[in-house]
């Protein structure tokens, strides 16, 4: 006689799924949520990389336009991740369901990457940018919260994040290179109906997984029908009262929080800085075809293979520290990429430059999903989604720039202008909360900036 996974109480259905075969157990398991959502940053990345040797060359070659261009729209990617996700974001916590979202974000990747394939103006393609941008939003931010949802937040997290984004890193390698190829043996038009047929494919893949926030409530109800609520599951913290939710405000008023979002933005702005610029360069210098162009630019993502052992050293080191070690790094790293005179001897500097985003990246996810914990949990969409957010808004920020700069200073001069922005930020990369060392609530005028910032000292006049 099997046992139900839920013993119902006052009328309550029970659920067996052991009757339903192994299926339906790998439905449900830790495995499955990390091959969707494995599937589903391959995809999305693989989508986002395969018009990077291709989309500066149809800007300048096939509508005769000058670099300004194909760094906007570049950002346009980022301008619909940036409106779409804190949509995604509140609606997934609110409604506890990250299934759903994904599901959607799968099938319109997969229909305006078509509609980016028959584009034939400048408009349409900004049209079709954004639209893989809003797309992409719904599966990024869902895919994180739904990790933590079925891992919980302890050291474990890192390690798993790092392995899933091992995956969104072979997605990127593999964009450059398929559409290089496909772009230069078959045309215009291959390169997108292959990623709309991928991301059809991964619409499928998510309708096949249970949804890991329904398995968190299914087994904190084992606990209560065991007796084991005071020792749930580690992922199974209880979620803070209903009338009180953590909202997306909550979140943006510490600064432990913000201090990482910033930190994001500015990396993600230096990395999409690079993709209107690195292929315009290798042009210009090295007379590099699109295939060229491809290969050498996937050295910049094979360092974040390492994503998993970098998500295992942050626990042991220190996961702020070891995010401020990636951000003098790619100070360092960034003007290196422009000194070699041969095309091939580009792949040192930027298996250099590539190794900061899995050394900042990696320890920042695990880092926000425990900042929540603190604060009482039930708020991993959202806090994801500032993630996304700040990624985001580097990614619209950057290429724009980068686009500007190229045109008056050179690719010299691009790398070094990001170089110093990144110096920059780094005191508070280390420091995480500035406030916690200055008593503004001192001054009357700060009292109101202040609150909400858990980790700044409170001020009390009876204590003096």
């Amino acid at each position: 006689e099997t046992t139900p996974l839920i013993a119902g109480e006052g009328g309550e259905p029970e659920i067996d799924f052991s009757k339903y075969g192994w299926f339906a157990t790998f439905r449900r398991s830790r495995a499955a949520v990390m091959c969707v959502a494995s599937m589903a940053l391959f995809t999305d990345m693989l989508v986002y990389g395969i018009i990077v040797p291709i989309l500066p060359l149809i800007v300048k070659e096939r509508l005769g336009m000058d670099s300004t261009y194909t760094g906007l729209l570049f950002g346009c990617y980022a301008l619909g991740l940036l409106v779409s996700t804190p949509i995604c974001a509140v609606l997934s916590d609110r409604y506890h369901t990250r299934k759903i979202p994904m599901m959607i974000g799968m099938a319109g990747l997969s229909a305006c990457t078509l509609l980016f394939g028959i584009a034939n103006s400048y408009w349409q393609l900004m049209l079709a940018r954004i639209a893989q941008g809003a797309a992409g939003g719904a599966s990024w931010t869902v895919t994180l919260a739904m990790l933590a949802d079925r891992f919980g937040t302890g050291p474990k997290l890192g390690v798993v994040m790092g392995t899933v984004l091992s995956a969104n890193t072979l997605g990127f390698i593999s964009g450059p290179v398929i559409g290089g190829v496909l772009y230069q043996y078959w045309g215009y038009s291959s390169p997108f109906i292959f990623c709309s047929i991928l991301a059809l494919f991964g619409f499928l893949t998510a309708c096949t997984i249970v949804d890991p926030i329904k398995l968190k409530e299914w087994d904190l109800a084992i606990s209560r029908r065991d007796g084991n609520l005071d020792d749930p599951p580690a992922y199974c913290e209880v979620e803070p009262d209903s009338t009180n939710p953590l909202s997306i405000w909550n979140l943006v008023k510490d600064w432990e929080i913000v201090s990482i979002c910033l930190t994001l933005t500015i990396v993600a702005s230096v990395f999409s800085a690079i993709e209107p610029t690195l292929p315009i360069y290798l042009r210009q210098e090295f007379d590099a075809n699109p295939s060229e162009i491809g290969f050498v630019y996937i050295t910049v993502v094979i360092p974040t293979f390492l994503s998993p052992f970098f998500g295992w050293l942050s626990y042991r080191i220190g996961q702020r520290l070891m995010c401020g070690i990636g951000v003098i790094w790619i100070s360092v790293a960034l003007p290196l990429i422009a000194l070699p005179n041969n095309l091939w001897l580009e792949v040192g500097p930027l298996l250099f430059f590539g190794a900061t985003y899995s050394i900042i990246s990696t320890p920042s996810l695990p880092l926000l999903g425990e900042r929540v914990k603190e604060k009482g949990g039930g708020a991993y969409g959202q806090v994801y989604g500032l993630w996304n957010m700040a990624y985001s808004l580097g990614m619209f920020v950057g290429p724009a720039v980068a686009g500007i700069l190229m045109e008056y200073y050179g690719f010299f001069g691009t790398l070094c202008a990001f170089s110093a922005c990144t110096l920059m930020i780094s005191p508070f990369v280390f420091v995480g909360n500035p406030f916690k060392y200055i008593p503004l609530k001192r001054f009357r005028c700060f009292k109101r900036f202040n609150d909400g910032y858990s980790s700044v000292p409170q001020y009390d006049p009876e204590l003096e």
